[in-house]
């Protein structure tokens, strides 16, 4: 189970116990002990309306993955609607619960696009051995890490003024990576991209973390949202995921050598 850290962090927002949160939603303590030890937990919906009323939010909010976005914007003249994804301003802002929800149940496909992305080894144990389980189960699993030895990663670290810590994260990240490379149906490749985001799709989920010139990525902005929610959006993560992944380089071995 994976504790609901949104919903626990909303409700001291408001400077509510467990118990007043819960004679405030007409529920049981019992009940929002439950809510807040799973996220996965099955909410009725009129239990969800009242606790996001008492919260000053939508069902959406405390549980993204039962209860879609709902929209009072107005359609343009062309029929589009304003798009509004889940976005925190820094990743560090964003609870570690949702990165863990993310990547617990793949059913088809994951696809990560990074430099690096040491946070995912230091934050989700087993993370590895999780997407070997993945992979064995039929979900494919595509990752990209920046290649220590390509040039763009020392520009990269002169820009963000942390020097070569970003070639360093990214030799940790092919090392965790290198014992696994040859596991059937876990494809790991490194590329020499400009990396303008960093990508986490889990089948129909997508986390975006951008890089805005200067700034590391853990204060940058993180996006998340699904394919129904905005389908063309989705399209143009998945094309430059695809274009960087045609021109990067398996990473077959520990030995592997960087072109």
């Amino acid at each position: 189970m994976i504790p609901n850290e949104v919903l626990r962090d909303r409700i001291r927002g408001k400077s509510l116990s467990d118990r007043r949160f819960a004679d405030v939603a007409g529920v049981s303590l019992k009940t929002v002990q439950r809510w807040l030890a799973d996220i996965d937990h099955k909410v009725r919906e009129d239990n969800a309306r009242r606790a996001a009323d008492a919260l000053g939010c939508t069902p959406h909010d405390l549980w993204p993955l039962q209860y879609a976005r709902s929209s009072t914007n107005f359609a343009s003249a062309d029929g589009t609607r304003p798009f509004t994804p889940t976005v925190y301003p820094t990743r560090t802002q964003m609870p570690i619960s949702v990165w863990q929800q993310h990547f617990a149940h793949p059913q088809h496909s994951v696809d990560v696009l990074v430099l690096a992305a040491t946070f995912l080894f230091d934050t989700m144990d087993g993370f590895v051995d999780a997407l070997v389980e993945a992979v064995g189960r039929g979900v494919g699993v595509r990752l990209l890490v920046g290649d220590p030895d390509g040039p763009g990663l020392f520009l990269r670290g002169e820009e963000e003024d942390i020097g070569e810590a970003v070639v360093a994260r990214c030799r940790t990240t092919v090392e965790l990576l290198a014992s696994q490379a040859s596991t059937p149906g876990l494809e790991i490749r490194t590329h020499r991209t400009t990396l303008y985001s960093s990508i986490f799709r889990v089948d129909d989920r997508i986390i975006v973390n951008f890089h805005i010139y200067g700034s590391p990525g853990r204060s940058n902005p993180v996006m998340v949202f699904g394919r129904s929610d905005e389908p063309r959006l989705w399209a143009t993560f998945e094309q430059a995921f695809d274009r960087v992944w045609d021109n990067a380089k398996p990473l077959t071995d520990r030995g592997h050598a960087f072109p």
